[in-house]
């Protein structure tokens, strides 16, 4: 709309991009996303499997909920979870690791991987590598990609469980 209009008065002109243009900015866009699901398996690597090393991590925290407030995804208000005293004792910092769990329970599913967690947060913590690190686990799971299509619920799925060993279930979309 308004490029539309920019163009109808003339402040600006567009044309049809270059055929050739488009074939090496292809080309450099597949390798810049190879190279950043390489860098993206390095990192989750190093993050390590499980909340171990998020609670290492987390134990850092000064509650100071830039994370939470700063996130376009979560939607909390006065009476968000995280503020209340019978799941996350006020006063106390490091918060319990309830804080955090909170969090990922709200939260992790709809990550979209913006980075505002952990580069807003004064403690350093890598908020957004856990987040997208367990979306991205949902993912391989139900299917759902946050942020997609916005007619889905987040976490729906047409999905069958079937359990492969006594403590593992794999969702497999129904076809």
């Amino acid at each position: 709309m308004l490029f539309d209009a920019a163009v109808k008065a003339g402040a600006i002109s567009s044309s049809a991009p270059d055929a050739k243009g488009l074939e090496i900015r292809g080309k450099i866009e597949n390798v810049m996303i190879k190279m950043g699901k390489n860098a993206q398996a390095k990192q989750f690597a190093e993050a390590g499997p499980g909340l171990g090393n998020y609670m290492e991590a987390a134990s850092r925290c000064i509650k100071c909920y830039g994370c939470i407030e700063n996130c376009p995804i979560c939607s909390c208000s006065e009476n968000c979870s995280t503020k209340k005293p019978e799941l996350v004792r006020p006063g106390i910092v490091p918060p319990d690791f309830m804080f955090q769990m909170i969090r990922f329970a709200h939260i992790a599913n709809s990550c979209i991987n913006c980075g505002q967690c952990s580069e807003l947060c004064p403690m350093d913590i890598p908020n957004s590598l856990y987040m997208h690190a367990q979306q991205l686990e949902y993912e391989r799971m139900f299917g759902y990609k946050p942020g997609y299509d916005m007619t889905l619920p987040a976490m729906s799925c047409d999905c069958t469980a079937k359990k492969t060993e006594p403590h593992t279930t794999i969702y497999q979309r129904r076809r």
